[in-house]
């Protein structure tokens, strides 16, 4: 099932700082944490979606890229395609982590 905007919306809760990425006609990627993602992990977070934005330059390969970087921390994210300037990224903990 595809997430759309109004799905992020309700499952998201805290906004962390948007990332950079400039690439497939976007101008960067909004960042969203579900409410069960503890905050003193938003600074790992950040730096593993600035290393996954960073080792890409198509929009469908972004997902997987993020992905890589959050899963050794115990996260995964899902990424909103279709935004005319950007994208949103939402970020959960992993199942059975």
């Amino acid at each position: 099932m595809p997430v759309t905007s109004q799905t992020l919306a309700v499952r998201a809760v805290r906004k962390l700082g948007p990332v950079p990425w400039f690439h497939d006609g976007c101008s960067g990627l909004a960042i969203r944490a579900r409410a069960d993602v503890p905050s003193f992990d938003d600074s790992m977070i950040r730096g593993a979606l600035l290393r996954g934005a960073a080792s890409c330059e198509r929009l469908t390969a972004l997902d997987r890229a993020i992905n890589r970087e959050l899963w050794p921390l115990g996260y995964v994210a899902h990424l909103e395609r279709g935004i005319a300037d950007g994208g949103v990224v939402l970020v959960e903990i992993a199942a059975g982590r």
